[in-house]
């Protein structure tokens, strides 16, 4: 099964974040993500995203 990957770009805009704020969530380790290449971004599974908003979802 091919899994769906997302830049970081595609990942803010569904969640409706800012960049910087998706890399603060990256690095505080609330979403998992691989870094591509030296200078590349992130990028962030479809399943990954999804499971960050139900987590969000049952805290409110």
């Amino acid at each position: 099964m091919e899994r769906k990957l997302l830049l970081t770009k595609e990942a803010a805009k569904v969640l409706r974040v800012s960049e910087e704020y998706l890399r603060s969530l990256i690095r505080q380790k609330k979403i998992s993500a691989y870094k591509e290449g030296r200078r590349g971004g992130y990028r962030i599974t479809v399943e990954e995203i999804n499971k960050y908003i139900e987590e969000r979802y049952k805290q409110s």
